[in-house]
């Protein structure tokens, strides 16, 4: 399926969507999220080669675990975000906004070694 489809497909959820909002709000919120879901596995499933082609290049570029690191925070930054945007969509910015928190917490610590490991280096180069 390439972009084109998606493109239609998401287009005719968002026309259903916006009818159904008068009437049924919670299913257009369901149609919303369903719809989410859908774009979010066709683009993991187009994604994936690229995802294998820039770990084989950050291990031929790179040593030790930054790679998965980064690679790790991109994937926390997708999902937040699109939690974050579902949350928005239902009408929840509150729960968004510790959603992002949240996010951005779970990628400090994701980080924190390799910031360790920085300092480490610094250190031995000064000292």
């Amino acid at each position: 399926m390439g972009l084109s489809s998606v493109i239609g497909f998401s287009l005719c959820a968002v026309a259903l969507s916006v009818l159904l909002r008068q009437y049924r709000p919670e299913h257009s919120l369901l149609l919303s999220i369903g719809c989410g879901v859908g774009i979010l596995i066709w683009l993991l499933e187009e994604l994936a080669p690229l995802a294998e082609q820039i770990r084989r290049l950050s291990s031929m570029a790179f040593s030790g675990e930054a790679p998965e690191i980064l690679l790790r925070s991109l994937g926390i930054c997708l999902i937040t975000q699109i939690a974050c945007d579902t949350c928005r969509d239902a009408g929840e910015g509150a729960i968004a906004s510790r959603l992002e928190t949240a996010g951005k917490a779970a990628m400090l610590l994701l980080a924190a070694p390799m910031f360790t490991q920085l300092l480490e280096q610094a250190l031995a180069l000064i000292g």
